[in-house]
C-alpha cells in the first residue's frame, strides 16, 4: 500500500485495492487521546470539513478504551501463581507478546475466570501439536483477545499500563453516525491481525473491512493516528 503525505501534515492518505475496488484510506493525526475524553466529540472535531457521502469512519479500539478509562496501571496488578506460571507458555513473536506477561495473564484470569483460561491453554497445547493455531484466543474470547498495552518499549505511553477492550463499541459507532452522518466502525487492528469490535450498521459487515485495513494504517500508539476514513475511489 503506497502512502502519500498530503500538504496538510495532519492528514495522511494511502490506497488499498480489495475485491476489484480501490479504497482511499485517510488518517488524521490527533493529540494523544486522554482518559475521560468524549471520543465522539474528538472524532467530530478532527473529521469536520473532511467527510464525503459514503465515507466510513474508523476508530482505534485502543484509543476509545483509553478515553473510557479502561486502563490499569501494572503497579496495581498482583499476579497469582497461575498467572506467573501460565504466561510462560504464551507464544511470543516479533510483532508483539500478546498476554505474555504475568500482569496481562492475571488480568485475563480476572476477566474470564481461571477455569476458562486453563481449558483454553490445554486445548491450545493439544491443537498446536496438530498444527492448529489460534485456539486459545477463540476460547477465551474478546475480553482477553482485546487486552493490549505494556507495549512500545520504555517511555512509550502504554508501557506501564494494560488496556482492556472498549465498552459498548457498537453504541459508540452509532453515536458517531448520528453526529456525523457517516457510518463508523471501531477497529482493533495490529500488525498481524485485526477485529472489528463495533459497527454503526450491520450492512457494513458486507464489506471486507479487515482486509481493507490489513496493513494496520493506524499504526501503534506513537503514530497518534487513531481516526481515519475509508472512501471508495470512483472510476479507479
Amino acid at each position: 500500500m503506497a502512502t502519500v503525505i498530503s500538504k496538510d501534515l495532519s492528514v495522511m492518505r494511502s490506497y488499498q485495492h480489495v475485491d476489484n475496488r480501490t479504497y482511499e484510506i485517510i488518517l488524521f493525526k490527533t493529540h494523544f487521546i486522554q482518559p475521560g475524553e468524549d471520543m465522539v466529540e474528538v472524532v467530530t472535531t478532527y473529521t469536520r470539513g473532511s467527510l464525503c457521502e459514503g465515507d466510513i469512519i474508523f476508530i482505534s479500539d485502543k484509543a476509545l478504551a483509553n478515553s473510557q478509562q479502561r486502563i490499569i496501571n501494572i503497579e496495581n496488578v498482583r499476579p497469582s501463581f497461575f498467572a506467573r506460571f501460565l504466561y510462560k507458555f504464551v507464544t511470543k513473536s516479533d510483532r508483539g507478546r500478546g498476554i505474555g506477561t504475568p500482569q496481562k495473564m492475571q488480568v485475563s484470569i480476572e476477566q474470564v475466570g481461571l477455569l476458562r483460561i486453563l481449558v483454553a491453554a490445554f486445548c491450545s497445547l493439544v491443537t498446536k501439536i496438530l498444527g492448529i493455531k489460534g485456539v486459545f484466543y477463540r476460547i477465551v474470547g474478546e475480553k482477553v483477545r482485546g487486552i493490549d498495552g505494556m507495549s512500545g518499549g520504555q517511555g512509550a505511553p502504554y508501557w506501564n499500563y494494560i488496556i482492556l477492550p472498549s465498552e459498548n463499541p457498537t453504541e459508540v459507532a452509532r453515536k458517531i453516525f448520528k453526529e456525523t452522518g457517516c457510518h463508523a466502525i471501531i477497529a482493533d487492528i495490529n500488525d498481524f491481525d485485526g477485529y472489528i469490535m463495533g459497527w454503526s450498521s450491520d450492512k457494513l459487515k458486507e464489506l471486507n473491512i479487515r482486509k481493507i485495513l490489513r496493513d494496520n494504517p493506524m499504526g501503534q500508539e506513537n503514530a497518534q493516528t487513531p481516526i481515519g476514513l475509508i472512501r471508495v475511489v470512483k472510476n479507479a
